[in-house]
Formats: C-alpha cells, structure tokens, sequence
C-alpha cells in the first residue's frame, strides 16, 4: 500500500465539491482511493476538521484515529481504554477533539490530542450519549449532546456545566440531537414519537416547533440536508431514512434498500431501543454531499448506495403513507463488513466510510 496517494487522484481530491458536479452519473464512478485496514472492531464514527484535510474515527477497539484526507496517510492513534469512545467530535481549539465515553460513566471528554492529556471533563448525563456534535460556526465553542437519560444537553467547551439542560418527553427510550447548518437551531427525535425544533438561545422554554413521526420504528440518528438544512434525515432503526420538510416536519419520503440488514444474517435483531440504534452506529451511516445533490448510506452487506436528491423530491410529496424510493445507484466496490460510518467531506471531492476498515472515496470526474 503507498504512503501517499498518487498526484493524479490528490487533483482530483482538491476539486471543491460545492463546485463540481455531483451527478447521478458522478456519484456512480466513485472509487477507493485509498484503504486503511487499521481498526480490530467497527468503526462507530467519523468527523472531519473545519479544513476537511483532517478526519477523526472512533472504534469499537477504543482507539480515536486521526487521517490527513488530504494526502491518504494515517497520522495520529490514541487509545480511550478505561473509558471507550464514541463521536468524535474536532473542536474550534485546534489539536483538540471531544468525545463521548462508553464505560464506567457518561461523560463527554475534551482530549488535546497533540499532548494526549485531557482538558476538561462534561459530566451530566447519566445514560450512554448518543449524539453528540459541535456548532457548525467555524468558532464557535458551542456542542450539543443528547443521552439515554432522556435530556440533551448544551455545552460550551470553556466551562464544565452544560449551558442548559432540557428534559425530552419520551427520551428516556432513546433521543437523538442535531444543529442546523447556522447552527442557530437544534433538532430532537424522542424514540419514534415527536420530531422537536429549538431555539439555541432559549432552549428551556421549550422547542418552537414539533410533530409526531410518522413511524413505529427508532430514530438512530438525524442530520439537516447542507447546505441550507431545508430538509431532515432520520436514520431509523431498520436501516432505512426518513426525509422530513424541515419547516412544516411533514414526512416526504423512505428511502430504503432491499438490502439493508437481511443481507447480513450476523446481525441479530435487538429489542432495546438503545441496542437498536447502536446497531445503526446512532445514524453515523449516512450522509449527504455538500451540495445537497445526493443522500449516501453504508449498507451491513458492505456495500455503498446513494439517492438522487432531486429525483426523490420530484417523486415525493405530503401525501401518506410516503413514498418509498429505492437507490438511484450502488458504488461498484465495498468493504469486507457492514459499513458503520459514512460521511463526505464539506470540503474535497472525498466521501469517507467505514466497517473495520477506513475506505477513502473519490471520482474520476
């Protein structure tokens, strides 16, 4: 394996994908770039710097990862072994990243990487965190986290008290939390029940909007659709998305794969509402391209498939039950295991997924 990627493949790389265009057709001849066979478990999350030359993965094997995307080398590896990890998240302090713990307690930690000494820790939560994620302002020192404890929680990294605590109706079954793009607005999932919006600014008085979610199932994980945040994905417990207006939280469509979960007769169904959105790695499976063209996902066959966003919108509308889009495409090359995380990169031409193995994706376009 080279140490570096080719000159040819770094062009393509440096290409700003809010600039090139990601077709159907451009989506379909992406291709590994480069592999790294470095984990011993699933990887659980990836993240990327505010530069998007950076990312950072955390694993079952407890170990944080830290990648150059923009030359394809491995740079930094750490270990959490007391705690375990999970979300990690680069903060605006550069060499620095928070994550969440998985043992002995549920504390949010604030690791120098550079040093590998801790800076401070964010204890509150009192269930495993499911979210967690920094303010998409370039410096802000802002995050938001959600837990197994039924509350999500606001922080700033410069004090170890949460800015504010809301408790979430129906959260104690599982809540999942996301800033919006101006990171002026935070959305929450309680289990299968309501989809809420908040205000940052005066989140204890209660979110400004809510509905119901039109599904029996867990939501895992949810994201904003870049680069407005005009629509949400809710990464659902069976491995399928539900794509909600992000104004009226109306449900537009399913995006689903015949594929998702059958294939893999490893995975066992798991009744607990946290065990089933462990399962879905709390919704790191899918992603979406910068410019909102395309919804990705990683599959638990290994394989990568894509929507166009566009010719799901074109088909979809308010009518209920909402349609149901199969993948517009499949990327042609996978991994070896279900895919846990998937995520592309708001800067170069470069999706990033992950199963036990950290894959590196570009097009030749």
């Amino acid at each position: 394996m080279n140490a570096e990627l080719d000159s040819e493949t770094l062009n393509v790389l440096r290409k700003d994908p809010l600039q090139a265009a990601l077709t159907t057709s451009a989506l379909a001849d992406f291709y590994i770039a480069k592999q790294f066979p470095d984990n011993k478990a699933l990887i659980t999350s990836v993240d990327f710097d505010i530069t998007g030359t950076h990312c950072i993965t955390t694993s079952r094997d407890e170990s944080l990862r830290i990648y150059d995307c923009a030359s394809g080398t491995r740079e930094q590896v750490s270990y959490s072994k007391k705690y375990g990890c999970n979300l990690a998240q680069f903060t605006a302090q550069p060499g620095c990243v928070a994550y969440a713990s998985t043992k002995i307690n549920d504390t949010v930690r604030y690791l120098s990487y550079e040093t590998n000494q801790f800076i401070r820790y964010f204890a509150g939560h009192t269930g495993m965190v499911t979210s967690l994620q920094r303010s998409p302002n370039a410096q802000s020192t802002s995050m938001v986290s959600a837990s197994m404890d039924g509350t999500v929680r606001l922080w700033n990294l410069d004090t170890v008290k949460p800015v504010c605590t809301v408790n979430i109706e129906g959260g104690k079954n599982g809540v999942a939390a996301a800033y919006d793009p101006s990171g002026m607005v935070v959305a929450v999932a309680a289990e299968s029940q309501a989809i809420q919006l908040y205000d940052v600014r005066k989140m204890t008085k209660g979110p400004f909007t809510s509905a119901p979610i039109a599904s029996k199932l867990t939501v895992a994980g949810l994201k904003f659709m870049p680069p407005t945040g005009d629509y949400i994905l809710l990464a659902m417990s069976d491995g399928s998305i539900m794509l909600l207006d992000a104004f009226q939280l109306t449900t537009l469509a399913v995006l689903s794969s015949a594929t998702h979960n059958a294939i893999s007769p490893t995975i066992a169904p798991v009744a607990s509402a946290l065990g089933q959105m462990q399962q879905q790695c709390f919704g790191q499976k899918i992603t979406a391209t910068p410019d909102g063209r395309a919804v990705i996902a990683g599959n638990d066959n290994g394989g990568i498939i894509f929507w166009d966003f566009d010719t799901v919108l074109a088909n979809s509308g308010s009518k209920q039950p909402p349609a149901v889009h199969a993948p517009n495409g499949t990327w042609n090359e996978s991994h070896d295991g279900p895919v846990g995380v998937c995520a592309f990169n708001p800067l170069l031409m470069e999706c990033v997924t992950g199963s036990q193995s950290l894959t590196l994706w570009t097009s030749i376009y």
